[in-house]
Order: structure tokens, then sequence, then C-alpha cells
């Protein structure tokens, strides 16, 4: 399963050994779920080959070092039980300022900007332990969480799933947090029929950032 990840260029980790894919059946138990998880500590994972869908694993893994650094970052991670092996993960930050959503006057605006699972691993669950994980003791209920869904960005081979029937399934799991569909007259997510804005307007968000995500995503052009 996987989301987009806004592109950021950033150092690289140090370079680790090719991560080997476990050799037995993994159940829910042998995976531990960390958030949030800080820049040190994920230079010290290796990341599964799998985790490829928007670049290569190991620059990956720079990006999320790099948004887990920054001061509204926040990187959730899923590892092999005792090992570094990082199977998973779901990253949170500020919208990127090539992007409307960028254009933000609150600075309070967080995007999901991505969610992936590596291959193999995608019957445990842990996508939606992933995001259940974030969510959890109110991490964002001062604020509005979005995140944008593009067509061009599903794994599309690697499920099976045509292209509404992936928005679909990422609209139910977004929605496990309470990210829910909304119109918008952004024009590139309007330019794909597949492709969908989700948010949740946290129950403590003041007035000015949810007023300032309603312009947004209802702007004139």
């Amino acid at each position: 399963m996987a989301f987009a990840l806004s592109s950021r260029v950033t150092r690289m980790p140090p370079k680790h050994a090719p991560a080997a894919e476990p050799t037995t059946a993994l159940t829910p138990d042998d995976v531990a779920i960390q958030v949030p998880t800080s820049a040190t500590e994920l230079t010290t994972l290796v990341p599964h080959p799998g985790l490829d869908t928007f670049r290569q694993p190991a620059a990956q893994l720079a990006s999320l070092v790099a948004i887990a650094a920054e001061p509204f970052g926040c990187v959730a991670t899923a590892r092999v039980t005792g090992e570094n092996l990082l199977v998973g993960y779901a990253a949170f930050h500020r919208p990127s300022g090539i992007e409307t959503w960028g254009e933000d006057r609150s600075g309070r605006l967080i995007e999901l900007g991505a969610v992936e699972v590596a291959p193999g691993m995608r019957g445990l669950r842990l996508a939606e332990r992933l995001l259940s994980a974030a969510f959890a003791g109110g991490r964002f209920d001062d604020t509005v969480v979005f995140a944008t869904l593009y067509r061009w960005h599903y794994d599309l081979g690697r499920t099976g799933l045509g292209e509404l029937g992936y928005r679909r399934m990422l609209e139910r799991l977004y929605a496990s947090v309470g990210l829910l569909p909304m119109e918008t007259n952004d024009i590139e997510i309007g330019s794909d029929h597949a492709n969908r804005l989700v948010a949740r307007i946290g129950p403590h968000a003041p007035a000015t950032v949810v007023a300032e995500f309603e312009r947004l995503r209802l702007r004139r052009w």
C-alpha cells in the first residue's frame, strides 16, 4: 500500500547493507509501531527493498529523516521487532511551498504526505496501525490534517486494483482515522476522476486554521 510523499532534497543517511527480507511469515505481533520516530532513530534503520514506490529505498529513508527533523514533522514507523528493518511508515509534515496548500497563512495545516507498506507485509494491517498510532492521544486534534490522493501515485501493479478501486481503498483507510472526502476546486485534484482530497478537522482546531483550510480547498483560480 502506498501514497504520495512530497519531493524533498536532503542529505542521505549512512549507507547500510541491503536489507534482507524476513525468511518466515510474520504476524502482527512481530512488527512494532513507533510514533514519533526521531531523525536520529531513522538513520539507524535499514529500509525494506520493497519500499520503492516513490523513489529508491535509501532515498526514501533520507526524505523521512528530513521530515522527522522538521518542527512540525512526524514520522510513524513499522519495523520488525528486535531488528532495524523498516517495513512501513506514515509521514506528516507542513505542506510544500510549491503546492497550493503551501500557501497556508495559518502555518498550522498538516499534510499526510505518505503511507507505504512493503510488499509481503500487507496482510498485517500495518497501514491502519500506523495511522491509528499517529492520531492517538489527540496528536493532531488542534489542526487540520489533509491528504491529496493522486492516481499517478497509486500502486496499481502490485495490488491488482483499478484506479477507482484503489482510491476507494485509500478512502476507507483514511476514514479509519477521520479523514473524509471533501470537495475542492484544486485544479490538480480535479484533473482526474480518480483523484481525491480527504481531510480531518481536529475537534480543537482554531477557527482561523479551519477557515484557512476552507479558503485553500475552495479557492478561486
